[in-house]
């Protein structure tokens, strides 16, 4: 796969939702989800007790996608790859207080907080979507 132009990667950056597939045991789901990008690479938080999470720990094929635009000037990506938790503590905190400023404008805003809890909590999953293929387009 070709590596995204910086323009197109800046508009998935600023998009507020992916849309992510996955398997839930024979059923196939896609739910909108909040995300965020650090280094290029897109994540997910779930509770760590979630049905999703519970489905992708047993199958971690994953597609999602990032869309947008207005009539006759549409743009996304589509990829498909594995869903893993990340685990590196550093890593965690970046994604934390990430998720923090897009989606509430600070870090350790308290509705954040109230939703994900402490930058360590236990009841909260940090998903890498790590990347195999995948295209994009603006038309």
């Amino acid at each position: 796969m070709k590596k995204l132009k910086p323009a197109l990667r800046q508009f998935v950056e600023k998009q507020e939702l992916l849309r992510l597939a996955y398997a839930d045991g024979e059923q196939p789901r896609v739910l909108p989800l909040w995300f965020v990008t650090i280094g290029g690479n897109d994540y997910i938080g779930t509770g760590a007790n979630s049905q999703k999470w519970k489905a992708m720990q047993k199958n971690s094929a994953v597609g999602w996608v990032v869309d947008g635009g207005k009539q006759h000037k549409y743009k996304g990506v589509s990829f498909f790859g594995n869903a893993e938790a990340v685990t590196d503590t550093k890593l965690k905190t970046r994604i934390y207080r990430a998720f923090s400023k897009k989606y509430f404008g600070r870090v350790n805003h308290p509705k954040h907080v109230k939703i994900w809890g402490a930058v360590d909590d236990p009841d909260t999953v940090y998903i890498h979507l790590k990347v195999e293929d995948g295209f994009w387009w603006e038309y």
